[in-house]
């Protein structure tokens, strides 16, 4: 009886602990193999972290009040000089490895107004001290700005070709992304992220739709709790 009430505490641990650490990543994703490569797909208001988080800076819009055709709620910038929004993605969900990836947004930009995008470990990305709402100063660092296009409206997949912010080099694994303040104003919103491994692969609504939906959660949890389970079961 004693082993039985110890595993049930070790199961019941170990679900609290995933649920716990599921906020440091986006939870909700797409993952898909179109043109030879690997992308993995997010929404972008599926974040880990907007600091601060009070939209000052990054305002949540929801997809009744969005411009039309948007797949869900959307980041709309405030144009206000402070504050990051961080994404933390795994790419091995999507079949990828570490190398040169780049980056695409479902975006309207239709003043051609960008922001900096950061990838933590890429080689010339400086995250700077995270403490305060900013605003961030990237100075020499234009080569890392991302949505430097006009853009729609309608929404538009950008930019194309990828260049200056939208061309990282990941690691295996998990990643940690950062969109910091550059110039912004109301006409910008943000509807969908991705990821893609295939330089010359352009992407397009119809291949976010048929992408393959995971969840992070789900994945991670019953993988875990079974193993962890059949564990139990022989070690009792």
């Amino acid at each position: 009886m004693q082993k039985m009430f110890n595993s049930l505490v070790m199961v019941l641990t170990l679900v609290f602990t995933m649920f716990t650490c599921s906020a440091l990543a986006v939870e909700k994703f797409k993952i898909s193999e179109y043109g030879g490569g690997h992308q993995i797909w997010f929404e972008a208001e599926d974040y880990d972290e907007q600091n601060p988080d009070k939209n000052d800076f990054y305002d949540v819009i929801d997809q009744g009040k969005a411009p039309k055709d948007a797949f869900d709620k959307v980041i709309n910038r405030t144009g206000a000089p402070g504050g990051f929004v961080r994404w933390t993605f795994d790419i091995k969900k999507a079949g990828g490895k570490g190398g040169e990836w780049y980056f695409w947004g479902r975006v309207i930009n239709s003043s051609n107004t960008s922001d900096f995008l950061l990838i933590d470990g890429h080689k010339g990305d400086k995250i700077p001290d995270l403490k305060g709402k900013g605003p961030f100063n990237f100075p020499e660092q234009n080569g890392q700005r991302a949505f430097e296009q006009s853009q729609g409206p309608p929404w538009m997949w950008g930019v194309n070709p990828p260049k200056e912010g939208h061309v990282k080099e990941l690691k295996n694994g998990e990643n940690t992304m950062y969109i910091f303040h550059r110039q912004g104003a109301r006409s910008i919103f943000w509807d969908v992220f991705c990821w893609s491994d295939k330089r010359n692969y352009v992407l397009n609504d119809d291949d976010y739709k048929k992408a393959e939906q995971k969840t992070m959660l789900a994945v991670d949890l019953g993988q875990k709790l079974t193993t962890t389970w059949a564990t139990l079961k022989n070690s009792s």
